[in-house]
């Protein structure tokens, strides 16, 4: 095998790179080294190196192959490496976990190469440069008042973090039972007296002469919708069920209705506590898109309604509005 070639306009020298690239740390196709990052070409692994001296950005990035009309798209992922500001390599890699052990492993060594897409990295610079903007908005009038209630308000739900963890926990399991339509738990229940029932039939068949093939045939099909069906989540159980999903929702809303009435003023409904919706509440009122405490808590569920599958968001929203939706979704947004 020949010495890797250079991408960079930044090189080795031959005995230096030779005694690197032999001790390097193997990744699948890439490798990683002591002095250089190397990339695998397109039948030879390692076959490019980069100085890390030259190296940017290292990331992930999922393609889709183009298939051939005759079997199903397929995932590939690729591990890109950026150099000599701007010029990208990238790599496919067979197994998720070896591309997330050279990151961590890159992360931990190279702390100065950044593991994001330059893309994304820009996006949060934006964000965060928004988010410095907002904190220094003076607000007068309502808009204050309103903000200063729910800094407060998010200063009392701090004191029992847990009881809107448990909020959120009945939100979310509640909502889960009530999307299951009594038709699917009966068809569910009917697949499963089936299954057990083929399971049943095929061990009597036995005494009455029927081959072990069919025997063995009917006893896997039942097992196999039993197991299905015990797993699809859609049957009640005693634990998981509407009536029991219900009363611990209304159990975990009491608790926090028992915290908030401690505090006279407090500005939002049990039901929708949450420092999540604070803080967004608060960012509504300084962005000026409400003046109030009631108009601020109505556009949140306009926002909230309109942040469906089809919309892409910033990595910190994603996290915060998954967070909280389920607390809207149960009440239907009341």
């Amino acid at each position: 095998m020949g010495a890797p070639q250079a991408l960079s306009e930044v090189t080795l020298a031959p005995e230096e790179l030779r005694e690197d690239r032999r001790k390097c740390k193997k990744y699948d196709q890439c490798g990683l080294g002591a002095k250089a990052i190397y990339v695998g070409g397109a039948l030879t692994p390692r076959r490019y190196y980069v100085p890390y001296s030259q190296v940017t950005h290292v990331y992930k990035r999922v393609a889709v192959s183009k298939g051939s009309g005759k079997a199903f798209l397929t995932p590939i992922l690729y591990l890109v490496v950026r150099y000599d500001k701007g010029k990208e390599k990238q790599c496919s890699f067979r197994y998720l976990n070896e591309a997330d052990e050279m990151l961590t492993e890159l992360e931990h060594t190279h702390p100065e190469i950044s593991l994001k897409k330059p893309r994304s990295e820009e996006a949060e610079r934006q964000n965060e440069e928004k988010r410095r903007k907002l904190d220094a908005v003076v607000l007068e009038g309502d808009a204050a008042r309103a903000v200063r209630k729910l800094e407060e308000a998010k200063e009392i739900l701090d004191k029992r973090p847990a009881l809107a963890q448990e909020l959120i926990a009945r939100a979310r399991i509640k909502r889960s039972c009530d999307l299951i339509r009594p038709m699917w738990q009966i068809l569910a229940g009917v697949i499963l007296i089936a299954g057990l029932g083929c399971i049943v039939g095929a061990v009597a068949g036995l005494r009455f002469g029927l081959s072990k093939m069919t025997t063995i045939m009917l006893i896997l099909i039942g097992a196999a919708a039993a197991f299905l069906m015990l797993n699809s989540r859609i049957l009640p159980t005693p634990g998981r069920n509407r009536r029991t999903a219900k009363k611990e929702w209304e159990k975990a809303l009491s608790n926090m209705q028992h915290h908030i009435n401690s505090y006279p003023g407090y500005p939002l409904p049990a039901c929708y506590s949450h420092p999540i919706v604070c803080e967004r509440m608060i960012r509504i009122l300084k962005e000026q898109r409400a003046s109030d405490l009631d108009g601020a808590l109505q556009v949140l569920k306009e926002d909230l309604k309109g942040m469906d599958h089809t919309v892409q968001l910033e990595k910190r929203d994603y996290e915060e509005v998954i967070r909280i939706k389920p607390l809207f979704l149960v009440e239907d947004y009341r």
